[in-house]
């Protein structure tokens, strides 16, 4: 006998302005009206009172709850104290949380929907762009431990993904940029075409302050999306298939820590795609000039390519903690062509120590 699992399918939609509809798409989400709106205190700031607002008036009664912004609040501490707070407000098992925030507030929100109580709903409303096409889609949840990122997590589907792209008018350049080097990660794995898109549209797309063409970067949110979501939906738990997403991930989680976590994500993992485009060439039959034109896609749209100056042991040592590491040997996604992703299951350490020494 095999117990039934329940469905884990759910809805995603994306529209500029969602978000002052958000209390009437959330009521096939919960059976119960309370619900508690997660976010950090800059976006709790800028986004917190407009959206309880339009909760309330869908007839939901919103209990907030905020974290810090950062790397720093994917702790043991953070999801103490909001375990607690829940405990303390009398929060149920027809408790609804909503995560409203970039990829920290996603991963924690998820991460406490998903131990509290065994288990509540949580919906995700990602506020950056790297969590509108990466971070809130797929049901990772996680904190970092002192000996590397993502670490403790779980696996916990959200009911829904509410993207609105209007969020990224507040976001600045900086934190748009690691979206963007999210996008290019999808293109390289899943989507030639999309390649093309992103080296049309260039950095002005997203560097516009006023979000002007709302219709083009809403079609490249939802193209990137779906990718994601058509991943996670034949992989829910990381096998062969879902670690494609991995690309970029694998040394750019390593140059993260070895930073100290100051080095940004998305210039991290474009230091990390740098590094597997040349691995490519040399073990998986990329041709160099493919090679070439994704290295110049990271350069024309404002990612990083030389890497701040880290030791490369520390950078080796933080990549023996790597989650996806198979025992002694180091995985690595890398690429037979723009638009095609394999896994590589065992990169010789003596072509990344070159690599790391050469930048």
């Amino acid at each position: 006998m095999r117990p039934a699992a329940r469905d884990t399918s759910y809805r995603m939609v994306v529209a500029a302005g969602l978000r002052r509809e958000l209390g009437q798409l959330l009521l096939d989400a919960a059976g119960a009206r309370h619900l508690w709106l997660v976010s950090d205190t800059r976006v709790a700031r800028l986004y917190g009172e407009e959206v309880a607002a339009n909760v309330r008036a869908a007839g939901w009664e919103p209990t907030p709850l905020t974290i810090r912004p950062g790397e720093g609040s994917k702790s043991w501490a953070t999801l103490q104290r909001l375990t607690r707070e829940l405990v303390a407000a009398g929060a149920d098992r027809s408790a609804l949380l909503v995560a409203l925030g970039g990829g920290v507030v996603g991963d924690v929100t998820g991460f406490l929907a998903s131990i509290y109580l065994r288990g509540v709903p949580v919906v995700q409303v990602p506020t950056t762009l790297l969590a509108m096409v990466d971070a809130a889609i797929g049901g990772k949840t996680g904190i970092n431990l002192a000996e590397g990122k993502n670490l403790v997590g779980t696996f916990h589907q959200p009911r829904q993904v509410v993207i609105d792209p209007e969020f990224l008018l507040t976001l600045p350049w900086r934190e748009r940029l690691n979206g963007v080097a999210e996008l290019v990660k999808t293109a390289f794995i899943r989507d030639a075409d999309l390649v093309s898109a992103l080296e049309t549209a260039g950095p002005e797309l997203f560097r516009d302050r006023q979000l002007k063409d709302r219709e083009k970067l809403t079609d490249i949110i939802c193209r990137t999306a779906a990718h994601k979501a058509a991943v996670v939906s034949a992989d829910e738990r990381e096998g062969d298939l879902r670690r494609i997403l991995n690309f970029g991930h694998t040394l750019g989680h390593a140059y993260e820590k070895a930073s100290g976590y100051r080095l940004a994500h998305g210039a991290a993992v474009a230091l990390g795609m740098l590094a597997a485009l040349e691995f490519s060439v040399q073990l998986t039959g990329l041709e160099a000039a493919e090679a070439a034109r994704g290295r110049e896609l990271l350069r024309v749209l404002g990612l990083p390519r030389t890497p701040p100056r880290l030791d490369p042991q520390a950078v080796l040592a933080a990549l023996q903690v790597d989650k996806k590491r198979q025992g002694e040997r180091l995985v690595f996604v890398l690429l037979r062509r723009l638009g095609e992703a394999v896994i590589c299951p065992d990169v010789p350490r003596s072509l990344i120590a070159r690599w790391l020494v050469s930048q």
